[in-house]
């Protein structure tokens, strides 16, 4: 009868070392999640503050065509700026040195919005494996006792 009764007791020890394991995976894998979401949220944050320009800025020095002008001998006027937007080639606008700043901080903040899109897509994946993963342990944490 003794043999029997430390049968059940490991039995019973190594089903409870077994669910605080499954449990200590389940808060891992809920830690874990939140930390996503977390840098989820903070990178949306970071890209509705953005005010992007996509595009490119041209910088040219050019030749006005009078007859008497330096440009003739080689000393070019300039330099002008010019703005071409990501899905208009070919419709470069000037830019005037006021709102050349603007242009480029515009032009910088749309290559870091797409930095920030892509680490998002990124941790969006992460996010599904983590969640996936969750899924799983909650199922053989709730099985029942077969």
């Amino acid at each position: 009868m003794m043999t029997d009764d430390r049968g059940g007791l490991a039995n019973a020890l190594g089903d409870s070392i077994d669910a605080a394991r499954e449990i200590a995976s389940v808060r891992r894998l809920l830690h874990q999640s939140n930390e996503l979401i977390d840098n989820i949220a903070a990178l949306t944050d970071k890209r509705t503050a953005l005010n992007p320009l996509p595009g490119s800025l041209r910088k040219r020095h050019m030749r006005c065509g009078k007859r008497g002008c330096r440009c003739k001998a080689g000393a070019l006027h300039g330099p002008y700026y010019y703005f071409e937007p990501s899905r208009q080639h070919g419709k470069w606008r000037y830019v005037s040195k006021e709102r050349l700043s603007e242009v480029r901080q515009g032009i910088a903040d749309w290559k870091k919005q797409r930095e920030i899109d892509e680490m998002l897509q990124a941790y969006a994946a992460q996010l599904d494996a983590a969640l996936k993963a969750l899924r799983q342990e909650v199922e053989l944490l709730v099985r029942p006792a077969e």
